[in-house]
Parts: structure tokens; C-alpha cells; sequence
């Protein structure tokens, strides 16, 4: 495994001294990482930060742009370049093929910031930081591995703790850990989850194997700090306003509707473009549909918003779109 720490530090921040935020990021998401660190440096003037990116490859034009951004901020961004071929003995596993390779960094961070900080806050890049992040600096993390947010109760956890027989009736949502490195370490974290993600049949990948591995060992913090905001829930009821009545530190877009989509009918678009504003891919534009799957998303959006002749528009390039690509499926003509 090799890093790459060759972006030109401009900041001053340095050490424990500073928040440690690390992203584990694939190519669709540079843009989701930039603006939510936009977002974390405006809604925390004079706050230090670190921020670790991680991932197989960095584009030039990714790269440029974290250079841009660390600049513009007088911050620090230190990009690592994993070695591909690190979880080779673990690609033959059903879970394995099924992700893209990305989804798993998650699980390598902490081992490879081993003696640069004692503790790392890891992000998904499907967010933004809406508020304070200052008590994390006082919060105990002594007497667990990891500070994170109960998922769903309702739903998701109630399902997984029985799926997964965990002896203790927890589950966290893993978009978002404050992590106790050394206890990580010591606990052999990386290596019990991988063990679990190669012997287990799991529903959600990294965040069972985290769950398992980590089970009983976690803090659980107020939800403020992982706030999950499934688009397609409120757009597919005609919603396209922001329903949130408390206080947010971190707003996360779960689900395959994310705000930098074009096709996103809602007014969380519109907060994530004024921090694109603030980021280095302001003059990026938004992912149009291109999925069957997002036209036919797309249509019916923009029906439940009443824009029904707009809708049966796009419908029928959803149609049109299915259809090609089952012409395409082997054994079709």
C-alpha cells in the first residue's frame, strides 16, 4: 500500500492540535468530498483542520482542484493513493464483486493514520456540515473504538441486528465515525471486518462488517451529527422542501438521489450549490438522468410536482432507454 501526500500544503494546521476529517472517495464523488469540506470551513470559522482524502486514483483534474480549494481555505488536504491490488485476497468474495472498490476504504483509514493523529472523524461524501463541530474536540472516546449515530430503528437496525445476531441490540449508520485510532488498531478492527465481508452474506457491505466487528464498542451520539436525509422518500410524496425542525451538523443525502443531480427537484440542490459556490468545483455542472433507473426517478418527480406533461416527456425516455439496453443483454437480437 503506497500513499501520495504530493499536493502542496498551503495551511498552517498541523498535528493533534487539529480536527483530522478523512474521506474515502471513487471517482463520482470528488465533487460530494470538496463541497462538504466548502461546508465544514464555513460553518466553522476558525476551527483547524486536516483533511485526509483517500482513494485508488485521483484524476489530474481532481487533484488540481484540491489544490485550488487548499489554497483558496489556507488549509490542509493531504491526498493518499492506495495501491490498488491491497484487497486483492479478498476480490474473489461475493461482496466484493458486487461494490465498487471504493466503498471499502473506509475500513483501511484508521491503520494507515496510525501515529499521525489519535483520532480521525470519517465523512461519507454524500453530505454537508451544517453546524458547530467544536464539541467533538472535548468528546470521550477513551472507553470505545468509535463515536457514531444509531441508523434507522425502525427499519434498518431492527432488521440487521436480527440478520446479524448481534449480542448487543445496536446498530450504527457508518457515514459518519469519530474514530479512537489506537483502540481501532488494538482491536484489530480492519481485519475482523474484512473477515466478516468474506465469509458473511451481508444487505449493506462495509456497514454490517463495521457493525459486527465493532459491536459493542461504539458511543452512540446525538443524531445531530448524522442526520440522513433520503431524497427519494420526500420527492417521490411531491416534497421539495428541506423538513428539518433541529439543529444539523452534518445533513446526509442517503439513497441514489444526491443534491449535485440536476434532476433533483428539491430545495437541498439549491443549499448544495451555494457550497459548491464556495468549493472548487463551483464551474462544474450538475449529473444530468442517465440511468434508466434516474429517468424513470426524473418522471416521476416532476409528475408528483405536477408537472405531469414534463413527466410522461421524460417517461418515455425512460422506456426508450430500458429498451435499448435490454436490446443489448446477451442472448437479444
Amino acid at each position: 500500500m503506497t500513499q501520495d501526500n504530493s499536493v502542496e500544503h498551503t495551511g498552517a494546521t498541523s498535528g493533534d492540535e487539529a480536527l483530522h476529517i478523512a474521506f474515502g472517495v471513487d471517482s463520482s464523488y470528488f465533487r460530494g468530498m470538496g463541497v462538504a469540506i466548502a461546508s465544514a470551513i464555513k460553518n466553522n470559522p476558525g476551527m483547524r483542520f486536516v483533511f485526509h482524502v483517500f482513494a485508488f486514483s485521483v484524476s489530474d483534474d481532481s487533484r488540481r482542484r484540491i489544490v485550488q480549494l487548499e489554497a483558496h481555505y489556507a488549509t490542509e488536504i493531504r491526498i493518499h493513493v492506495l495501491d490498488p491490488h491491497v484487497l486483492d485476497a479478498f476480490r474473489g468474495f461475493p461482496c466484493f464483486a458486487q461494490h465498487h472498490l471504493g466503498t471499502f476504504i473506509r475500513l483501511l483509514i484508521p491503520d494507515l493514520l496510525q501515529g499521525v493523529t489519535k483520532r480521525v472523524l470519517y465523512l461519507d461524501a454524500d453530505l454537508l456540515c451544517l453546524g458547530p463541530m467544536d464539541e467533538l474536540l472535548s468528546m470521550d472516546l477513551d472507553g470505545c473504538i468509535a463515536a457514531a449515530v444509531h441508523d434507522q430503528l425502525e427499519t434498518t437496525a431492527s432488521t440487521q441486528i436480527a440478520a446479524l445476531g448481534l449480542p448487543v441490540a445496536e446498530y450504527f449508520n457508518a457515514g459518519v465515525m469519530y474514530i479512537n485510532v489506537d483502540n481501532w488498531v488494538a482491536h484489530d478492527t480492519q481485519v475482523k471486518a474484512l473477515t466478516v465481508l468474506s465469509t458473511q452474506e451481508l444487505v449493506f457491505a462495509d456497514q454490517d462488517a463495521l457493525n459486527v466487528a465493532l459491536n459493542g464498542r461504539i458511543r452512540f451520539i446525538d443524531e445531530k451529527w448524522n442526520y440522513r436525509y433520503h431524497l427519494v422518500d420526500f420527492l417521490s410524496r411531491g416534497h421539495k422542501t428541506l423538513d428539518v425542525v433541529r439543529p444539523v451538523v452534518f445533513m446526509h443525502f442517503t439513497g441514489p438521489v444526491k443534491p449535485w443531480h440536476d434532476w433533483c427537484l428539491h430545495e437541498a440542490k439549491t443549499i448544495f450549490i451555494g457550497y459548491q459556490n464556495l468549493s472548487a468545483w463551483a464551474d462544474m455542472p450538475l449529473d444530468q438522468p442517465k440511468s434508466a433507473r434516474e429517468l424513470k426517478l426524473f418522471s416521476k418527480f416532476l409528475v408528483k410536482q405536477g408537472r405531469t406533461l414534463e413527466g410522461i416527456g421524460w417517461h418515455v425516455k425512460y422506456l426508450w432507454r430500458r429498451s435499448a439496453v435490454s436490446q443489448k443483454m446477451p442472448g437479444k437480437k
